[in-house]
């Protein structure tokens, strides 16, 4: 199945796209290569010509905007935590997976986590223009259902689990995120 077929499957029928994700043998390489770090970089790109073109000066209205000279440096980053997010919460997936009766299958939990984002990373090509940050809302809503959807056909968690594996996973994700931001910018880092 080619990486298009795969990305149009997972968003416009993702419970059958699962069905056939959850019988095959995808590499972390692989997952790596062809989709993690392609789609990461949506986002990053379209930030950064976006704030190029539209974010050039402080604006009462909307705030700080980034200065012209760390508009690559905010891509980087966000490139980068977009591409650890996605490790992150496949080792979450790991980590809770005993709790919820799976088993700790990392390549699995890689499996759900990088096609579950496949919504919110493409939503992130409209980050152009700055009000489209509301098409990333919608595209993080449609990741959750697909993300709820693949732990139970992929991770093999109860039905009834389901929207709290995910949940649980989410705030665990928010919290690692929040305190590694909070480390790299005490370091210096951001």
């Amino acid at each position: 199945m080619t990486t298009w077929q795969r990305i149009v499957g997972i968003v416009l029928r993702p419970g059958d796209e699962w069905e056939l994700i959850a019988r095959e043998d995808t590499s972390i390489d692989e997952l790596t290569r062809r989709y993690i770090v392609p789609l990461s970089l949506l986002a990053p790109v379209a930030t950064v010509i976006g704030m190029s073109y539209f974010d050039r000066t402080w604006d009462a209205d909307a705030g700080y905007l980034v200065p012209p000279d760390q508009i690559l440096a905010a891509g980087a980053t966000t490139l980068f935590t977009s591409i650890l997010s996605v490790f992150a919460l496949a080792a979450i997936f790991v980590l809770i997976a005993p709790l919820y009766g799976s088993s700790r299958d990392y390549r699995a939990a890689l499996k759900v986590a990088t096609y579950g984002s496949v919504p919110v990373m493409l939503a992130g090509a409209t980050l152009l223009l700055p009000v489209m940050a509301l098409v990333g809302l919608i595209g993080l809503c449609h990741s959750l259902f697909v993300w709820w959807l693949g732990v139970r056909q992929v991770l093999a968690v109860k039905r009834s689990d389901q929207a709290e594996f995910v949940g649980i996973a989410m705030v665990l994700l928010f919290i690692a995120s929040t305190v590694a931001g909070a480390a790299a910018s005490a370091l210096g880092v951001l």
